[in-house]
């Protein structure tokens, strides 16, 4: 009797699955050990996943080193809007891949109820301009992202290699001055 091949495309979307759909909705991206570590993904799932046209890898070097990245792809915001009630996503570029793999690293150390609270940079933006109208198209920079944690809003940043005593002042004026934080936690 023949045996049916396997699959090459994903049939159910599963809770690990929308774990990381959220995580890479509201960071921007992740790499292939954080998908293992964090959400038990394999690499033969994530490659279902893109056949599928969840999300999107491609591959980068991050300091010296070959790293599959990944991102939602179209029908993978589709499903978040659909299912997982996220209308906005988080801008992620492939030359702050450093940053952005951290900045998830930090997401993921949060517990599941903190990580539903998680505003990325662009809903921060978006707030503050509402907010502030006199401040719309004059932030240079924004803190990377927005928490409550016991109805305490409370700032992340991410401090990337360049980052000089005026660029943390500036982002910690953003967080306690613009976005109604308490506080700001650097990483």
């Amino acid at each position: 009797m023949a045996r049916g091949r396997k699959s090459k495309y994903v049939k159910v979307i599963t809770n690990r699955e929308e774990k990381l759909f959220k995580q890479l909705a509201r960071t921007g991206l992740s790499d292939r050990v954080q998908a293992k570590l964090f959400c038990n993904l394999n690499t033969e799932r994530l490659k279902k996943l893109e056949n599928s046209g969840y999300i999107k890898l491609s591959n980068h070097a991050v300091k010296g080193e070959n790293t599959e990245i990944i991102q939602l792809a179209n029908k993978g915001k589709a499903y978040c809007t659909e299912n997982l009630n996220i209308n906005s996503f988080a801008a992620a570029q492939t030359n702050h891949l450093t940053h952005d793999l951290r900045l998830s690293a930090t997401y993921y150390a949060l517990p599941e109820k903190q990580q539903e609270t998680w505003k990325h940079e662009r809903e921060i933006i978006k707030e503050i301009y509402e907010k502030h109208p006199d401040m719309k198209g004059k932030l240079t920079t924004c803190i990377d992202a927005k928490i409550t944690v016991e109805s305490v809003d409370m700032a992340i940043e991410v401090i990337g290699d360049s980052y000089g005593k005026t660029e943390l002042d500036l982002k910690q004026e953003i967080a306690l001055e613009y976005a109604g934080c308490e506080s700001i936690e650097f990483v």
